[in-house]
């Protein structure tokens, strides 16, 4: 089981949610096993309810399946901190990837369209 902790925008509480994995879609959404959207991604932020987040954060060892814009996959990590944050994904500091173009200064290219946060592979 993956535990995704959504950072919060002022002194509000965290949000702790839990599934076996979670991807990260082309429509800027998060979802989980069940396909059901858990938030989604607009202007910098993360849309949980009604609540807006700025950070996911991944606490424990996680993998990344991740989809290019034409169409290679590729299976990295794992990684025991990530964080993700405007648009893109981080691992101890250090920039791992983009999600979205929107809020990145990357190519369309070289942004993943899908990202599949996983326990193993």
């Amino acid at each position: 089981m993956i535990t995704v902790t959504f950072q919060p925008l002022s002194s509000e509480s965290m949000i702790f949610v839990r599934g076996a994995y979670f991807r990260i879609c082309t429509d800027r959404s998060l979802r989980g096993p069940d396909n059901a959207v858990t938030a989604s991604y607009s202007g910098g932020l993360w849309q949980l309810g009604r609540r807006r987040y700025r950070i996911l954060e991944f606490r424990e060892a996680v993998y990344l399946r991740v989809t290019v814009s034409y169409g290679e996959q590729k299976c990295i990590g794992p990684y025991e901190c990530l964080k993700v944050t405007g648009g893109a994904i981080f691992s101890n500091g250090a920039y791992l990837g983009a999600h979205t173009g929107g809020d990145s200064n990357l190519p369309q290219a070289d942004i993943w369209t899908e990202v599949a946060l996983l326990s193993c592979i």
